[in-house]
């Protein structure tokens, strides 16, 4: 199977490179500015492994201890040394999350504060809601993650927290870096980034291409992807305008991992696969945004945000039949499922930003409105009859055709949620140490699922309501190095409808409460401590076959993280969770606890910088460890994932060898050749985590 395209598309992000530059030049003549003052872009600040700001929390840059809410950031800084590649990687560093099921491999999935699933909206693309499976890119600059419900600003979300990838921006000053990279699974990757002023137009461009082909680790498959991002950038006196495209080729193995047998994962051979060379999703990624901000006056402006984003893939397994597993024999009957997919976001925001006194008392204002349209439609849908003849002790290949029975009861399905919504957000400082934080959002929603073909067609959810949304924080700020806050807030997701009845549900309700204090040491440390209730209702349950909106979940707990220098030589990154869900009202699993959230998380990472004499370089040793503990699962909690601790380790050099600046890094994932299960998607469909690996990286900047 192969995807929908036309003869041109994999030649549209070529010919818009080449058109780029050409554009650039005549957009500036027609505008007739040759020589306009530029003004910088507001920048979020980053030392090293400590970040100082972020504007996921309020849609523009904003001092971290000034907001009531926990935000935590994987720096450039962090990105580079740790060769993160993934979001996985990034989530390394950050307190409470932990991997959910990622569909064989190939979505993002992330459980955070005990909530969150593949495909649950709460990734995010500079700001706005992605329908991409993998969403971290050699065009990635930062990772932020906002922790507690955050549907004030997003909307539908679930009450954990959301993750907001931000991309590198084009910039003023020349610089170009190559970056090449070897795996020891086999191939590597090629990365190209060139970003400059275009003459003195006031235009600056980005572009980055990247071609990574690796093997896969376990047994058969290969991971490869061809990435090209243009992007450009116009500043004059008060406007400022941007707009970037990316487009993404990719292909990866699915990979449903393991089985469970006696409550333990099955003791198998562990590179080998379940499936079939035929197993893998093939797709295409594109993205386009763009925003138009307008200086009003020294204190407001206005900002106009427009993005879409899309995802034509194919996905093909093979997928064990849970009727046909003989589990001490090791017999297993499989199916050829598979499906297309055309999934996509459009969104439309209109912000107003500014600072504003009122009653004598100043206050830092958000005013929005926007509108967002998340479209998730699979096509021809292919379910296989279960087949014999493949034993997990001794696999044997070739047995099970690719997929080719179409069903048409389950083809054409489409989600639709369409929304619009208006939103207000005050900082209102009392006097030098008290901000108190007021919110809310007012979203109109409309909720349409379709699915089936002929005769076989129903529409079972077709949906329409309304919701509000409030948020209350404060802030105390016992001075520039302490911050203590508390948050109230709430959030919302529909519900799916009954897929036997049709019957449409109530939206899943989450309420928060949150405590917290923020340190900003002299030295460069950062440090943060949360404390955190979440209830979430109208979770829907089934009981004998029958689903009702009647189930209600919790988890609470505390999170620390800290970051930044030790001193002079010595950098540290470190984060502790401890993590109390339970089914709170269900039918069959009242006081069970929720699938893949471990109870106790923690990790930590030290990077020396040796103290050599300058002409052999700058050298760098850095490594540490991440803890995850004993996770349901499932719901049910018939069977539990084993505690893991695995180690990472790197060296790098930098130097002027070659241009402004020459790095050669050596990093080792799992450096103890751990074995460990991150997540599960029920008993026939746990992860399987990858061995060790050595990566060796390149790179020139010039």
């Amino acid at each position: 199977m192969k995807p929908n395209r036309s003869s041109l598309s994999s030649q549209r992000a070529a010919l818009l490179t080449l058109c780029l530059l050409p554009a650039s030049h005549l957009l500036a003549q027609e505008l007739e500015l040759p020589s306009q003052e530029i003004v910088a872009a507001p920048t979020l600040e980053d030392d090293g492994y400590q970040a100082k700001r972020a504007s996921t929390a309020s849609k523009s840059s904003v001092a971290l201890r000034d907001e009531a809410q926990s935000v935590q950031v994987v720096t450039p800084k962090t990105i580079e040394d740790y060769r993160v590649r993934s979001l996985d990687d990034a989530m390394k560093f950050v307190s409470g999350v932990s991997q959910s099921n990622t569909l064989g491999g190939t979505q993002d999935g992330f459980v955070k504060r005990g909530f969150g699933a593949n495909a649950d909206g709460s990734i995010l693309r500079d700001g706005i809601r992605s329908s991409l499976s993998r969403n971290f890119s050699a065009t990635t600059e930062r990772v932020e993650v906002l922790k507690g419900p955050a549907s004030l600003l997003y909307g539908a979300l679930e009450p954990g927290g959301l993750i907001n990838v931000t991309s590198k921006k084009p910039q003023y000053q020349w610089d170009t870096r190559i970056d090449a990279g070897s795996s020891s699974f086999g191939g590597g990757n090629l990365a190209v980034d060139v970003t400059g002023p275009i003459a003195d137009s006031g235009l600056a461009f980005r572009l980055i291409a990247e071609r990574q082909h690796e093997d896969y680790w376990r047994n058969f498959g290969t991971k490869e992807n061809s990435l090209i991002a243009p992007s450009l950038s116009w500043e004059g006196e008060r406007l400022r305008l941007n707009i970037a495209y990316e487009y993404k080729e990719y292909s990866t193995p699915v990979d449903r991992g393991t089985v469970i047998i006696n409550s333990k994962p099955a003791k198998v051979s562990y590179k080998d696969r379940f499936g079939e060379s035929w197993s893998k999703a093939e797709g295409i990624d594109e993205l386009l945004t763009a925003t138009a901000e307008y200086q009003l006056s020294d204190d407001w402006s206005t900002r106009l945000t427009y993005g879409w984003n899309n995802e034509r893939y194919d996905y093909a397994e093979a997928r064990p039949d849970p009727n046909g597993f003989n589990s001490p024999a090791g017999a297993m009957r499989r199916r050829s499922d598979g499906s297309e997919h055309d999934n996509q976001t459009q969104y439309l925001a209109w912000d107003w930003i500014g600072n504003s006194d009122l009653f004598g008392q100043p206050h830092d204002l958000l005013i929005g409105a926007d509108t967002e349209r998340v479209d998730n439609f699979r096509g021809d849908t292919w379910r296989g009859p279960a087949v014999g003849g493949f034993n997990i002790y001794n696999p044997v290949y070739g047995n099970l055709a690719a997929p080719s029975l179409l069903n048409p009861a389950q083809s054409d399905r489409s989600d639709e949620l369409h929304s619009r919504s208006i939103y207000a957000k005050d900082n209102w400082h009392l006097n030098d140490q008290w901000i108190l934080v007021l919110g809310g959002r007012y979203q109109r929603f409309e909720q349409l699922v379709e699915q089936g073909r002929g005769a076989t067609y129903v529409r079972p959810t077709d949906r329409h309501d309304t919701t509000f949304l409030p948020f209350g924080g404060l802030v105390f700020q016992l001075n520039d190095q302490v911050a203590f806050y508390g948050n109230y807030s709430r959030s919302f997701v529909p519900n799916a409808s009954d897929a036997t009845t049709g019957q449409a549900f109530d939206p899943e309700e989450g309420r928060s409460y949150e405590l917290g204090v923020k340190l900003d040491l002299p030295r460069g440390i950062g440090a943060s401590l949360a404390l955190f209730d979440i209830e979430k209702e109208n979770v829907v349950v089934s009981n004998n076959n029958v689903s009702e909106a009647a189930g209600k979940v919790g988890s609470r707990g505390v999170e620390l993280d800290i970051s930044g220098r030790l001193s002079e030589r010595w950098e540290v990154l470190g984060s502790y969770a401890y993590t109390d869900t339970e089914i709170l009202d269900d039918p069959t699993n009242e006081g069970n606890e929720l699938v893949n959230a471990a109870r106790n998380i923690a990790s930590l990472y030290i990077t020396h910088h040796l103290d050599l004499p300058q002409q052999f370089g700058q050298w760098r040793l850095g490594g540490g460890a991440r803890y995850v503990g004993e996770r349901a699962g499932d719901n049910a909690n018939t069977f539990w994932l084993d505690s893991y601790t695995v180690a990472d380790a790197f060296i790098s050099w930098d130097s002027q060898l070659l241009g402004e600046k020459t790095r050669l890094q050596l990093n080792v994932r799992n450096l103890f050749d751990e074995r460990y299960y991150p997540s599960s998607g029920g008993n026939l469909r746990v992860a399987v985590g990858e061995p060790r690996e050595v990566r060796l990286s390149a790179s020139i900047e010039f």
